[in-house]
């Protein structure tokens, strides 16, 4: 997902569809589908999908800076941000064809680009999800044609449409998340077409009050929190019009992000007793860091102190045990058990003793590349 400040943690982060340069037809990546005319090319990459009246070098994929852009051509880039969350309100909604105007042009030049070139950009909510264009029209282009032959291209832009459930007896579930909705309470619940930035997208609201529940792709980050989630006035973030709450955590192996609007003490007091209603079935995931990974069951957790060089401390707890995994260095030597992988040495305790086959079934899973 790149994923626009969600990500701010998220820096949603997104996956890169296969890297392909084409002529002539439809180019299909992040949930997206553009449609090239004769003479056209375009790229697929972990920025989205690029197309241009000019060969695109495959470097382009991932650094569209690198494109240059000669008089009279254009090269339009597109990128999914993934779901539609509350809390990046410069997202406005728009409807197919998506069309650049001379209102979008920038100011100035653009970082991560060299020259004179001007620019057009637009960010906009459509098929759910939320989609940024940005158009490099080249050096003192003639702008009435540059945005003409932009928008031929635009006008073939698709974003695939999520999948929707309703609720079934009073209840909305899918993929091991589910809420109760109490009286007054409406909503559904999305499963994203492409998932690249979220699994699942919970929209629920009673009023004036509504709750936007995200499960992310990334491994668990943020707090963990046991349920119920609680919201209190220190998550409310004022900044916003209106007013937001927002937590991003972890529970059972899996990332959630959950914002909602409140007006109120007493909208926070509604959103609550939902909340209250919420379950996560736990799902196995995997730690990575360091050049390691261990593969966790959805009811462990995972804490990490690097040490300098990165040779880390890793607190592993489970029900009932605590796993503390201490990377050595050259020639340190530590008493107890030792665990090698690829040339690299981990000293293990774990507590309690009599949880050593638990403990166990975790370390291995424990994969770690040498050091080079």
């Amino acid at each position: 997902m790149k994923r626009v400040a969600l990500l701010a943690v998220l820096a949603l982060v997104a996956a890169a569809s296969a890297s392909a340069t084409t002529s002539g037809r439809t180019l299909r990546g992040d949930g997206m589908t553009l449609s090239l005319p004769v003479g056209w090319h375009g790229v697929v990459g972990p920025g989205g999908v690029q197309a241009a009246d000019f060969r695109l070098g495959p470097r382009v994929r991932t650094s569209a800076g690198l494109a240059r852009v000669a008089r009279g051509h254009v090269h339009v880039m597109v990128s999914n941000g993934g779901p539609w969350v509350p809390y990046l309100p410069q997202y406005h909604r728009a409807r197919a064809p998506l069309v650049l105007r001379k209102r979008d042009l920038l100011q100035g030049g653009l970082e991560g680009f060299v020259g004179n070139d001007t620019f057009a950009r637009r960010d906009v909510v459509l098929g759910g999800d939320m989609i940024e264009v940005l158009a490099d029209l080249g050096p003192k282009p003639h702008i009435a044609a540059a945005l003409q032959k932009v928008n031929r291209v635009l006008a073939t832009l698709h974003v695939l449409p999520p999948r929707v459930l309703r609720p079934r007896n009073g209840r909305l579930a899918a993929d091991g998340v589910s809420v109760r909705l109490l009286t007054g309470w409406s909503g559904h619940i999305e499963i994203p077409a492409h998932r690249y930035a979220a699994r699942v997208v919970l929209r629920v609201a009673r009023a004036n009050v509504h709750v936007t529940l995200l499960e992310l792709t990334e491994a668990p980050m943020g707090d963990h929190l046991d349920l119920p989630v609680v919201l209190t006035s220190r998550n409310v973030l004022h900044s916003t019009s209106p007013p937001l709450a927002r937590r991003v955590f972890s529970r059972g192996g899996r990332s959630f992000d959950l914002s909602v609007t409140t007006r109120s003490e007493s909208d926070l007091h509604e959103a609550n007793r939902l909340l209250a209603t919420l379950d996560i079935v736990p799902r196995p995931w995997t730690f990575e860091s360091c050049n390691l990974t261990l593969r966790l069951p959805g009811t462990w957790r995972a804490a990490i102190r690097p040490h300098s060089g990165c040779y880390p401390v890793i607190k592993l707890r489970g029900p009932g045990v605590l796993v503390v995994l201490t990377e050595l260095r050259p020639g340190e030597q530590a008493s107890g058990r030792i665990v090698r992988r690829n040339g690299r040495r981990f000293h293990v305790e774990v507590k309690p003793a009599s949880a050593g086959a638990a403990a166990d079934a975790v370390l291995a899973t424990l994969r770690a590349r040498p050091r080079s």
